[in-house]
C-alpha cells in the first residue's frame, strides 16, 4: 500500500497501487496467467470459466473466472492457470477465492499500528459485513490466515539494512526481542537488559544455531 513505501524505489518495485470498483464479475484470462506450480498457461488448452469468491474489504460475491488447464499438473489434480488480477487490485489465491488488495492491506494497516490478531481481524471484517449485507460471508480465520502469508509470499519486500563487514545478508542476526520497557519504579543502578554482557555472565560453549 502507498503508506509503507518509503521512496520512488519502493515504486519501481511494487509499481502503481491499483484500487477499481466496481469490481468485474467475470475475471478474465491474462496474458501473466500461471499455475500454483508455476507453469504458464498452455494457449492451445481450451478456456474455460469456473465458480470462484471474491472478498473485498466490505463484502463478498460470487463471480466468474477464466481458466485453462493446466498441461503439466497430472490430469487427476484439476489444476488451472488462472489470471493474475494485480492489475484489478484482486490477489487471486487458488482460482475459486480471491481477495482484495484492500482488503489485505486493511489487515497489514492493523496489524503494524495495533498488532491486531488473525481470529480478532475476522471477527471484526465478518460484522462489517453482515452489517453491510454482504451477499456471502467471511472466510475462516485459517483460510484467511493462509490467503495473508500467500500474498506476502509474493511481495517484494526489501529494505536498506548493510552490515560492513557482512554485506547485506549476514550469515547470523541477533535480533532484541524486548519490546515492553521497564516500569519507572522497578528502575535501579543494577538494572540492564537481557542482552547486557558483563565478567559475571555465564559463559554456554554448547548452544549451537538453529538448522
Amino acid at each position: 500500500p502507498p503508506w509503507a513505501r518509503t521512496g520512488p524505489e519502493d515504486d519501481k518495485v511494487a509499481g502503481q497501487y491499483s484500487h477499481v470498483r466496481p469490481l468485474p464479475r467475470l475475471l478474465v484470462l491474462d496474458g501473466d496467467a500461471r499455475c500454483r506450480c508455476g507453469a504458464e498457461a498452455d494457449l492451445a488448452a481450451p478456456l474455460e470459466e469456473m465458480d470462484c469468491t471474491i472478498y473485498d474489504h466490505d463484502g463478498a460475491f460470487p463471480a466468474r473466472i477464466q481458466v485453462r488447464r493446466c498441461t503439466e499438473c497430472p490430469r487427476k489434480s484439476r489444476m488451472a492457470a488462472g489470471p493474475d488480477l494485480g492489475g484489478l487490485g484482486l490477489f487471486n489465491l487458488n482460482n475459486s477465492t480471491v481477495l482484495s488488495h484492500a482488503l489485505l492491506n486493511k489487515y497489514d494497516t492493523q496489524l503494524s499500528a495495533g498488532e491486531t490478531p488473525f481470529n480478532a481481524f475476522c471477527s471484526a471484517v465478518d460484522r462489517e459485513y453482515e452489517m453491510y449485507e454482504s451477499e456471502l460471508p467471511f472466510l475462516h480465520a485459517d483460510r484467511f490466515r493462509t490467503a495473508w502469508f500467500s500474498f506476502m509470499a509474493v511481495q517484494e519486500c526489501r529494505d536498506g539494512y548493510t552490515c560492513n563487514a557482512c554485506g547485506a545478508v549476514p550469515e547470523v542476526v541477533l535480533v532484541d526481542g524486548v519490546t515492553v520497557g521497564y516500569p519507572k519504579r522497578k528502575k535501579t543502578g543494577s538494572l540492564r537488559p537481557p542482552t547486557h554482557i558483563c565478567k559475571a555472565s555465564p559463559v554456554r560453549r554448547d548452544i549451537r544455531p538453529a538448522k
